[in-house]
């Protein structure tokens, strides 16, 4: 569904002012997730649903195999 900015202004113009406030709170978290980073971790399988920081993860295993053989 698209409603045309004019439109979305009217709908806000006519609201209380708390419910105003609520409106803008909730535009600016949407603002938020769209410009959130994207990371591994979001779309594949068990570190989707983990709380797991999959690029911490990566270069701890990195790490490990930086080893100085002499």
């Amino acid at each position: 569904m698209s409603v045309p900015k004019d439109k979305l202004h009217e709908l806000v113009n006519e609201l209380e002012e708390s419910q105003t406030s609520k409106v803008y709170d909730f535009l600016e978290s949407l603002k938020k997730k769209q410009n959130k980073e994207k990371k591994a971790s979001d779309y594949f399988g068990v570190w989707k649903d983990a709380d797991i920081d999959v690029e911490k993860v990566c270069k701890e295993l990195r790490d490990e195999w930086d080893r100085d053989i002499s």
